[in-house]
């Protein structure tokens, strides 16, 4: 009886994660949007920076998508008291997907143009995002909610990143000296930076979105 109401609620579990696979994160309230009305080209400038930035992370392995089925198989086996010991940590998927020996010479330099390509690509969504956020004439309330769901889904995805990152150069720490590893140090920190931009966006996007549906409030 036990097993069979855990396949019922894993059934349930399949079909609201495949339902809500492609929802915003933001609670911003996907009900409000309007699927029919065309985005602004700030909207559509920022969705594709966000694409971009998260296909590059994927592609680098420094993050990983599970579909909603997967998500929902994984559950069902914790329900069941099985735990998949053979899944490869966070750590172990980038440095086997960028071919990475962290004894290597070189390998300090491989990281830190990872790094560059992260930070980097979080400001270019920082930068549509301020666009988007300048843009008066076009943009709609539906654009500011889907906007907002993206930078949070991008910001998440960067602080995944970024305690990859982490965990990359305290695992460095025993193999390069602390020259080897100073601009490492310094280019985590313009990340850091970067992924505080987007907390500000995602900010301000809410509370344009707030103005939007109650325009009387300053």
């Amino acid at each position: 009886m036990i097993a069979f109401g855990r396949a019922v609620l894993a059934i349930c579990f399949c079909s609201l994660a495949s339902a809500c696979a492609s929802a915003p994160i933001s609670i911003a309230g996907s009900s409000f949007a309007a699927p029919d009305t065309p985005a602004s080209a700030a909207h559509r400038e920022l969705e594709d920076a966000v694409d971009h930035f998260n296909d590059d992370l994927g592609v680098r392995g420094l993050i990983r998508e599970a579909s909603s089925m997967d998500t929902a198989m994984r559950w069902m086996n914790q329900l069941a008291g099985q735990v998949d010991g053979d899944e490869p940590d966070a750590l172990t998927v980038y440095l086997d997907t960028q071919s990475i020996m962290l004894t290597d010479a070189g390998a300090p330099d491989r990281v830190r143009a990872d790094i560059v390509h992260v930070w980097q690509g979080a400001a270019g969504i920082d930068a549509a995002s301020r666009a988007l956020l300048d843009t008066v004439i076009g943009l709609s309330r539906n654009d500011v909610t889907n906007a907002l769901g993206s930078v949070e889904h991008a910001m998440a995805n960067a602080q995944t990143a970024q305690s990859v990152i982490e965990a990359v150069i305290l695992e460095m720490t025993s193999h390069h000296d602390a020259d080897a590893l100073a601009g490492l140090r310094v280019e985590r920190d313009l990340l850091a930076l970067r992924i505080n931009d987007l907390r500000d966006r995602a900010d301000e996007l809410a509370e344009l979105r707030r103005q939007m549906r109650n325009p009387s409030i300053s």
